[in-house]
């Protein structure tokens, strides 16, 4: 498709969906697109010819030892208009008084359910310290990787939440058992990824785009290290197989740009299109160059090229989201 990717090895072509039928997404109905007849067609062009100009703070990223984080303020800003602003689903009750946090990053998350829960001690744990130092009293930030033998008691939470791990775990089922064994029995452990395969009802997404071929390339080198990137549709299964009852999945779509026609998934697309401008690099870059051996610049110029399709108004994609938990 494109001329620069002759000098990259081939990217294998993986099939869109799961093949296995437990495995395979839930459809969404399909979603009504804004034919931009009116004065919604300034504000597209406005929002997608200068992304900064909807807000700057959203492509801001913190560095600390080596990893990149993407703007906590965007990716946090979009879970709470899709759960409807709201930090979890689950009926977790007026009173927790133990709250894990998994891989919180900066800790926004963890700091908001502190802040909702006084009396609560929450802990969120990450493998870098780059969260705050000042702090509510009721939380406390362990530099520890969730992947090495857990320290805390057993059946000692009230509520665990993990979101956006997607990457950062080489064996799930194993990760769901441990979850399941430190959860206090009619506790609660709530799960929340998307997928980083994006999907089109009206075939505006094309198979031989460049965005269909990055999600081809990221996904083949995620299966190669180890750790899985597209798992938001596997969560359920896992969770029941590791001894969880009853479990509610939420499904949500998440467009890529302004593009739908009602007015909250337009609103939800517009801060989508300003992150996936910075997450395109967060999530390739260093799969492409460590990973799949592509030069620096051959990755570079590619993404460039997808950044580029996602700023038309005719591509009409969207992910889905999926959201977890025993009831």
């Amino acid at each position: 498709m494109l001329s620069h990717m002759n000098s990259a090895p081939s990217t294998p072509v993986l099939p869109s969906a799961p093949e296995d039928d437990s495995d395979t997404p839930v459809n969404t109905p399909a979603i009504a697109v804004d034919d931009f007849t009116d004065d919604t067609n300034s504000e597209f062009e406005d929002d997608m010819s200068d992304l900064t100009s909807l807000s700057e703070s959203v492509l801001d990223f913190e560095y600390e030892n080596g990893r990149r984080y993407c703007s906590t303020r965007s990716t946090h800003h979009i879970w709470l208009m899709m759960l409807k602003g709201e930090l979890y689903n689950a009926p977790i009750g007026e009173s927790p008084q133990n709250i894990l946090d998994l891989g919180t990053g900066t800790g926004i998350w963890a700091m908001d359910i502190a802040e909702k829960f006084p009396s609560a001690h929450v802990i969120g744990n990450d493998i870098s310290p780059i969260q705050p130092s000042w702090v509510a009293p009721n939380i406390e930030f362990v530099v520890e990787d969730f992947e090495s033998e857990w320290q805390y008691k057993r059946n000692h939470f009230d509520f665990i939440h993990a979101r956006c791990l997607a990457g950062c775990v080489a064996d799930w089922p194993q990760f769901f058992r441990r979850i399941f064994s430190h959860v206090k029995p009619g506790g609660y452990f709530e799960t929340h990824e998307s997928a980083v395969w994006a999907r089109s009802d009206d075939n505006s997404l094309k198979e031989n785009s460049a965005l269909m071929e990055w999600q081809q390339a990221v996904n083949f080198a995620g299966e190669k290290s180890g750790r899985e990137l597209n798992v938001y549709h596997k969560l359920k299964n896992w969770m029941i197989e590791a001894g969880f009852e009853d479990v509610t999945l939420s499904v949500y779509a998440l467009p890529f740009s302004p593009w739908p026609r009602d007015p909250h998934l337009k609103a939800l697309g517009k801060y989508q299109a300003v992150q996936l401008q910075q997450a395109i690099d967060s999530y390739s870059l260093r799969l492409y160059t460590q990973v799949l051996g592509w030069s620096s610049d051959v990755a570079k110029i590619h993404n460039a090229v997808v950044k580029q399709e996602l700023r038309d108004k005719k591509l009409h994609a969207y992910v889905q989201t999926y959201s977890s938990y025993p009831p």
